[in-house]
């Protein structure tokens, strides 16, 4: 050979392998759902598989990427990547009782050029990970993820502004159906390697939200379906001894002067009145359902010139939010160079850590936050009160019909807070509560 030969090995011709699902691409599929279809491949010569084996796995990637300046202008790549296992079920249709295509034989009998061979298979979507992430991670404690057995979570991809996976700084979980075939001369040239000829086919799961599927009803509320934020305010006015209703609400005033304002302001007889005002939160969110909330006002107490209740009382929503907050963490991975895309340096084709691989001794974590509106169906309400009465408004508002829902995995861990702007305006004066509640 000479010296200018390549150690590259010759790529071999490849079978067309593919992945049939019965089901339509967009269905979303729940724990306990079945999942059937059938591989098939067509060799262009023969060969005899030794593994067809086809399964139904669940993972989560997360790719953070940070740079460094050096000394001689030049920019380093840290990258920090996890590639956590929730579950894999599989098994290998390489046999004679399940072959259903054109051509039966034995296992040691060569699969003929040109004939398309197919193999059905059938899962059970299970409803949890079958594995634990012990030893993988710096902080094994921290309350923000799990590294026990849980509930899968959803499909789910959160990106930078950039978005895609080809680009870093994203956070992902993923599930399908995967086929790999292990031939003796059939496979992938990597340089000097080869490795086996595999196909995937995505999925999309979402869990069951027994918890969350609460529809708050006005006066009947779930036991604990209603978090209580409340603050206590001030008003001082003469207005407070005048009617501002009723026949005697004719003669009367129900603004006052810039005079009077101000003697209101500076004398220690004007009439004061201590309220409390509450947003009553709900705790628990189905994404593309109706929630309620409301808003309550009571009288705490009053100084004895203090005997109207100016009318009416004004409740107005001046902002509603869902706030979503993503959490990712993954362990540096050592073995990435320090360009950009941070192939490893042993296999340019590899950018990922072997799952359940030795722990890494460094750690990246990467906190995202980002901001949904929530579509308000009423802003304004009033309501008319007696002085050392309490009173109570509803509110109705819809969470947007792509929110995912909440989860706690492995590496990456998505919550909610639903945070209100509530004014009260009292005789042309108005009064801001500000509160969030976590969502569960």
């Amino acid at each position: 050979m000479g010296i200018f030969s390549s150690s590259k090995l010759p790529q071999p011709p490849l079978p067309d392998l593919a992945i049939h699902l019965s089901a339509p691409a967009q269905k979303v599929f729940q724990p306990d759902d079945i999942v059937t279809g059938h591989i098939s491949f067509t060799s262009v010569v023969p060969i005899i598989p030794r593994v067809l084996e086809v399964s139904l796995f669940g993972q989560s990637l997360v790719w953070h990427r940070t740079s460094h300046s050096n000394s001689n202008n030049t920019t380093d790549y840290h990258h920090w990547r996890d590639k956590a296992p929730l579950f894999e079920v599989a098994t290998n249709v390489l046999s004679s009782s399940n072959l259903s295509g054109k051509k039966e034989g034995a296992l040691s009998c060569a699969y003929e050029p040109g004939q398309t061979y197919t193999f059905p298979f059938s899962f059970r979507f299970p409803a949890g990970t079958g594995n634990t992430r012990f030893g993988q991670y710096k902080n094994e404690a921290d309350e923000r993820w799990t590294v026990t057995p849980h509930d899968l979570p959803p499909t789910f991809l959160h990106t930078d502004k950039n978005g895609g996976t080809d680009n870093p700084n994203y956070a992902k979980i993923e599930y399908g159906v995967r086929v790999r075939l292990a031939c003796p001369g059939v496979g992938v040239v990597q340089g000097k390697n080869m490795v086996d000829l595999t196909a995937t086919a995505p999925l999309l799961f979402q869990p069951q939200n027994q918890s969350r599927i609460q529809q708050i009803v006005e006066g009947h509320s779930p036991t604990g379906g209603l978090i209580r934020h409340a603050k206590d305010f001030t008003f001082q006015s003469s207005l407070l001894s005048r009617p501002t209703t009723g026949q005697a609400a004719s003669s009367a005033t129900t603004t006052l002067s810039f005079r009077q304002s101000l003697r209101d302001r500076f004398s220690s007889h004007t009439p004061k009145l201590t309220f409390s005002t509450a947003l009553h939160l709900p705790s628990h969110l189905t994404c593309g359902s109706e929630f309620r909330f409301r808003a309550t006002f009571t009288v705490l107490s009053r100084s004895p010139t203090a005997t109207h209740m100016p009318s009416p009382i004004v409740f107005r929503v001046l902002k509603l939010e869902l706030l979503d907050f993503t959490f990712v963490r993954a362990p540096r991975d050592w073995e990435a160079s320090t360009w950009r895309d941070g192939h490893h340096r042993g296999n340019k084709w590899e950018f990922w850590p072997p799952p359940n691989g030795h722990p890494f001794s460094g750690e990246g974590t990467k906190d995202r936050k980002g901001v949904e509106g929530v579509d308000e169906q009423e802003k304004e309400k009033e309501k008319e009160m007696d002085m050392g009465q309490s009173g109570e408004v509803w509110f109705t508002a819809r969470i947007p019909g792509f929110t995912p829902p909440s989860f706690k995995s492995f590496a990456i861990t998505r919550v909610y807070k639903v945070k209100v702007k509530l004014g009260v305006e009292l005789a042309g004066k108005q009064f801001v509560l500000e509160a969030e509640s976590h969502v569960a």
